[in-house]
């Protein structure tokens, strides 16, 4: 006879080669609570849930299940058992070539009689206009293949799917790193929803707001081991200090700005898409400016000109008053435009590539000797080295491969390649997604120690993430840029106010 526990993990350890990820590990998840994990990038939090959910069947200690000690050989174990999860590389959970239709239906494809699959349309067209409509899901394209989809409409299917299976854990890796406040403020609803039902809710994140916000309990996991458990109220400062003790102030020296001088960078009259106002904005010698605002209110589109992703209708981007032109990437790094992308998985890290060879991917030609045409490795090797202990970087040496490392130390190494060399604009696109409280302190620190004279522009829909970086914010919504303030006059509602205006509102304000 078993008795109504929720899940427990006791003395769990695992060992990756010489390196001990986790050592004697033991929680304990009741029903009916959001129980939220921190611990710093490489603490091991993914390491144990990729244990309950079943993806490490190899392991020391015990799971149990109301008290009945459970063994799962894959994650369909863990999946029969009631644990569903939603895993922090979103792409992990979604099938690219499917569409939004047969990724809410996963489930219903897959359960096919005899080892048959029968595709059958109206079942599963029912099926996931269901599902879709337990997370709110009502505008989305059912049609559209899910590779079309931007990423925080992938994170809300693969939500969606998980909370199908009516689960007695729901585990929710970094579910609201790419997603709006909006749709984080539906998860929360029906997170609260799951907990009246009695479902265990584990929550990792490194928004410690959020989790100030939400959690019952807050599990600490430090360099794999047990950190201890705060139970609420609680505030983001004690949560920090649980995780990684004191973390020292960053030197924020806001340069002086002289309007007479020549902008840095200028964005002059820019039209991103036919039919929107012109965009206008300066950014000047070591000035640091942060643009927020709601997903799809234009900045990644912004991005993606700067860095010759993609060509304005019109306008012009000036360079020391110098009129430029980037009618690809390769020009625009030419010209000194630098960026990290929104999404690091599929547009920043080589997975194959060690961590030497990501930092130095773009600029390969300054280590190539002439006339031979000869790869200098030792020189290559004292930058990349230089990068790595200057971002702080950890891992066992520059040649190991980037994906051995956290999520914190590859986002690290993806800022470090463009800080390595000299540069006009670097473009920061929502550079703190799933990275933690010390790998952000650390990046913040050295960007604010290594500015000099250059532009920075950062891009985030996290106005706390914004704040803490930026020496002017500025807001964008439906693609045009709506307010702005210095960092020594913030008004919050104000700004928040700025981000949710409508188009009429929008209209009647020009």
């Amino acid at each position: 006879m078993t008795d109504k526990r929720g899940i427990e993990v006791r003395n769990i350890g695992k060992s990756f080669g010489a390196t001990r990820a986790l050592d004697g590990v033991s929680f304990d998840f009741k029903p009916g609570e959001i129980f939220a994990m921190v611990g710093a990038n490489g603490a091991g939090k993914s390491t144990l849930i990729k244990i309950i959910c079943g993806y490490y069947p190899d392991y020391e200690g015990e799971i149990l299940i109301d008290g009945e000690l459970k063994q799962f050989s894959s994650p369909h174990d863990a999946t029969n058992a009631g644990i569903a999860t939603v895993h922090q590389i979103i792409n992990q959970g979604v099938v690219q070539t499917m569409t939004v239709r047969e990724n809410l239906a996963l489930a219903e494809l897959l359960n096919g009689d005899g080892g048959s699959v029968l595709y059958r349309p109206a079942q599963i067209d029912a099926r996931a206009r269901e599902i879709a409509a337990k997370m709110g899901l009502d505008d989305i394209d059912f049609d559209q293949e899910v590779s079309e989809l931007e990423q925080s409409e992938r994170q809300m299917i693969a939500i969606a799917r998980a909370l199908a299976t009516n689960p007695k854990m729901l585990i929710l890796d970094e579910p609201t790193s790419s997603i709006s406040e909006r749709e984080t403020e539906k998860l929360f609803e029906t997170l609260f929803r799951l907990k009246e039902m009695g479902v265990t809710i584990l929550y990792v994140s490194h928004r410690l707001h959020e989790i100030e916000r939400i959690a019952d309990r807050v599990g600490v996991i430090r360099d794999g081991t047990y950190g201890g458990v705060l139970d609420a109220p609680f505030n983001v400062r004690q949560i920090v200090t649980a995780m990684v003790g004191e973390i020292e102030h960053v030197d924020r020296h806001a340069p002086v700005i002289d309007g007479s001088q020549t902008p840095k960078i200028e964005v002059r009259d820019l039209v991103i898409e036919a039919g929107q106002p012109p965009i206008n904005l300066k950014i000047h010698k070591g000035e640091i400016v942060g643009v927020t605002g709601l997903i799809g209110a234009g900045k990644s589109e912004l991005a993606s000109v700067l860095f010759g992703l993609t060509q304005p209708v019109s306008g012009e981007i000036l360079v020391d008053g110098v009129p430029i032109y980037s009618k690809s990437v390769r020009a625009a790094i030419d010209n000194g435009i630098f960026m990290v992308p929104e999404d690091r998985a599929n547009n920043a890290v080589v997975a194959d590539f060690t961590i030497r060879q990501n930092i130095t991917l773009p600029f390969l030609q300054k280590f190539f000797s002439n006339p031979l045409g000869l790869l200098k490795h030792g020189h290559e090797s004292r930058e990349a080295t230089r990068m790595v202990k200057a971002m702080g970087v950890k891992c066992e040496s520059e040649l190991s491969n980037i994906g051995e490392l956290s999520g914190g130390n590859q986002q690290k190494v993806v800022v470090a390649r463009w800080l390595m060399t000299t540069f006009n604009l670097l473009i920061l696109d929502e550079p703190f997604q799933g990275v933690d409280i010390r790998s952000r302190h650390d990046i913040n620190a050295h960007i604010h120690a290594n500015r000099g004279d250059r532009a920075i522009l950062m891009l985030a829909a996290d106005l706390d993430e914004v704040l803490e970086v930026a020496d002017r914010v500025v807001v964008m919504n439906h693609g045009q840029i709506v307010g702005e303030q210095h960092i020594t006059d913030i008004d919050r509602d104000t700004l928040l106010h700025w981000t949710s205006q409508s188009p009429e509102d929008l209209k009647l304000q020009a």
